[in-house]
């Protein structure tokens, strides 16, 4: 695998994440500084600044752009208790300059920091929809019906431990010293959310909190409903990172999970079938796991959900894809210094 270059991002503070738009051809950046930025990448592969704005009155943690159907939207979540939706102005001038964003809204009401933001996929039945998690484990779910973006509502507002797992599989979570979100911040937990790339399905998300070691499917409409765990026995190690793959035809979903522990694992989840005698209920199983490591800070699938990407606190940086016997392999990982080659 090959290293093609770095990106200088210009931060005054760690860089907290990095999202690139629907095509690949932009990246944004956020950073502890307070600060967005974003680049445009050029037709010999380098990236050049494009916008650079003050987005928050603290640290920001997650970006997330939205598809391209609804324009050039790009939200962004802090430490500030807010989740802030960012519209890209036409340029100034047809012969460029600098590219201007604009605040549409500030979606408030979250007890603590909001630790993940994302943008949910088109789908015409319920229009643009925009889902945050905070420390205060609400998993809450904003959407626009005016077309300039000035008015956002809530529509879901849910407390994820308090949503009532399927069969009463849910284990106990872990204890923890202390009280409340700080405490758990503080014990590394994490909180996370991915949505169902599909719209066959209709609005379901996955979502984690805390310090739990499981992850909850949830279906939103008409209401949220918790429909499958995943869970591996045995395991109390709290979930740090979620990624719901794209389907591409699969009749089943791939979804990626990262713990504090450093494992990986890839989960196989099944959908109720239609056909007669098919399975009312939504399962899954552990299909792939990957082993220990530093603690996990990101999973992400490529465009068609075939290759696994994933990060940890070491800064190493690996590739997973299956072969055709379905073994997931890894192809190859590298640091941010240089290349490690293949395993």
């Amino acid at each position: 695998m090959l290293q093609t270059s770095l990106l200088a991002t210009g931060h005054a503070d760690l860089v907290t994440h990095v999202v690139y738009d629907f095509y690949g051809e932009r990246l944004a950046t956020c950073s502890a500084d307070h600060k967005i930025k974003v680049f445009r990448q050029m037709p010999d592969g380098t990236w050049e600044p494009e916008a650079e704005w003050k987005a928050h009155d603290a640290p920001i943690l997650h970006l997330s752009y939205a598809h391209p159907i609804h324009g050039p939207l790009l939200a962004s979540s802090s430490h500030d208790r807010t989740v802030r939706i960012w519209e890209e102005l036409p340029s100034p001038s047809a012969t460029g300059g600098s590219v201007r964003w604009a605040e549409r809204a500030v979606l408030t009401g979250a007890k603590g920091s909001v630790r993940a933001v994302e943008f949910s996929p088109p789908n015409p039945s319920y229009g643009l929809r925009v889902a945050s998690i905070a420390t205060d484990s609400h998993l809450r779910v904003h959407t626009s019906l005016d077309p300039e973006l000035n008015d956002w509502s809530l529509v879901f507002d849910v407390h994820v431990p308090s949503l009532a797992a399927p069969h009463g599989e849910e284990p106990p979570a872990p204890s923890t010293p202390g009280d409340g979100p700080a405490s758990a911040e503080a014990a590394t937990g994490g909180w996370g959310i991915s949505w169902c790339k599909e719209k066959w399905w209709g609005s379901v998300i996955a979502v984690f909190s805390g310090t739990a070691p499981t992850a909850k499917i949830v279906t939103l409409d008409p209401f949220p409903k918790a429909v499958a765990l995943l869970q591996t026995p045995g395991n109390t190690s709290p979930l740090t990172a979620i990624a719901w793959a794209p389907s591409c035809g699969r009749s089943y979903h791939l979804i990626a999970t990262g713990s504090r522990d450093g494992v990986v694992r890839i989960w196989q989840v099944q959908p109720p079938g239609d056909e007669e005698g098919a399975p009312r209920i939504w399962s899954s199983e552990v299909v792939a796991e990957f082993p220990k490591g530093a603690r996990v800070g990101m999973v992400e699938w490529n465009a068609t959900g075939t290759t696994l990407t994933t990060s940890d606190d070491e800064g190493v940086i690996r590739i997973y894809k299956p072969t055709y016997a379905k073994n997931w392999k890894l192809l190859g990982k590298m640091t941010a210094e240089e290349p490690l080659g293949d395993e």
